[in-house]
């Protein structure tokens, strides 16, 4: 299951402003506003030169069943993903 993704700066919702995502706590907002990624799944989320990377942690098989369309969300709009080790 992947937990780190990569989106595009071209990708992030034009209602904000990339200036401010590079404040992670603006940056962890965009993830549970726009996202909808639930806080508890939010390890870390910095916005780089090559886009806005987002750790997740604590991620469970068996929530996602249940719960799952802001992960199927975050990985159709994510450039890049990897798996947990």
């Amino acid at each position: 299951m992947e937990e780190f993704f990569i989106i595009s700066s071209r990708k992030i919702d034009s209602d904000w402003s990339l200036s401010d995502l590079y404040d992670n706590n603006h940056a962890f907002d965009y993830c549970e506003e726009v996202l909808d990624i639930p806080e508890e799944y939010i390890m870390d989320a910095t916005l780089t030169g090559e886009g806005l990377e987002i750790s997740l942690c604590n991620l469970s098989e068996e929530e996602l069943r249940v719960d799952n369309d802001w992960y199927m969300q975050l990985r159709r709009v994510a450039n890049n993903t990897k798996k947990a080790a």
